[in-house]
Parts: C-alpha cells; structure tokens; sequence
C-alpha cells in the first residue's frame, strides 16, 4: 500500500484552487496564465498592502479624535508597518512585471526553485505562499485594525 504524504494532500486543494482560477479567467475573458498574475499577484497583493497601510489609517484617525504622544508614536510605527507592505507590493510588481506569460512564468520559476531548496512540491509551495501565508498576514492586520478600533 502506498504512504500518503504532505505533499501528495497539497494536490486536492492546488487543484481546487487551479480550477477556480480557471473559472474566473473564463468570466473575465482571461487565460490562466492572465487571470493567476491578475488575481495572485495583483488582487492579492493591493489587499495586502491595504491591509497593511489600515492600521495606520486608524491610528491616524484615533490621534484625530484624541491627540496623545502614544498615537503620535504609535501612528509613526504603524507608518514604518504600512509602507513595508507598500515596498513590498512594489518590488512585487517590478520583478513580476508585464508581459502576463512572462510574469507567470517568472513566478512558476521562482515557485520551483523554493520547492528545490525546501525540499518540497511546487504546488506545496504555491499553497504556503498564496493561501496559507497570505491569509496569516492578512489576518495579522485585521486583528491589529480590530485592536486599534477597540482602543
């Protein structure tokens, strides 16, 4: 009897996602190769980075309410925080940058060569990047954004 690993069940949920973005491209009038540059690295990447600028945003808009030192200084570290996602998104886009099949093909490139260093499947490292990776971060400034609400 064959052993099932980790990397055989990352296959189901890669192939779920493949056939969503399948799907979409085929509402969208886009190819894969279009509607994964589109969707994994743009849609996901602008959510990020706003994700990430939010926090600020709220501390700004708390400090305007209630002026104190702490939301000065906490406005500048979330300022520091934000723009960490927005140099992040732009260097995404610049390595990642048009024509759409080379900027698919540069990503897969870049998906394999992790795989090889870690060890792993293309499609394991294509779930722990855009699924798993990018919904803890997303999760993370979410929560941040709650807390500084609460406060």
């Amino acid at each position: 009897m064959r052993k099932i690993r980790l990397v055989d069940l990352a296959l189901l949920p890669f192939g779920i996602c493949v056939l969503f973005l399948l799907l979409l491209g085929k509402l969208c009038g886009l190819t894969y190769k279009q509607i994964s540059v589109v969707f994994n690295l743009w849609l996901q990447g602008v959510v990020l980075m706003l994700s990430g600028l939010a926090p600020f945003g709220i501390a700004v808009y708390k400090m305007m309410g209630a002026f104190s030192l702490w939301w000065l200084l906490l406005s500048a570290v979330l300022l520091i925080y934000g723009f960490a996602y927005v140099y992040a998104f732009i260097k995404m886009l610049q390595h990642y940058h048009l024509p759409f099949n080379a900027a698919f093909d540069l990503c897969v490139d870049d998906l394999q060569r992790l795989a090889a260093k870690w060890n792993t499947t293309y499609q394991m490292v294509n779930l722990l990047i855009f699924i798993l990776f990018y919904l803890i971060l997303l999760g993370l400034n979410i929560l941040i954004s709650y807390y500084l609400m609460s406060l």
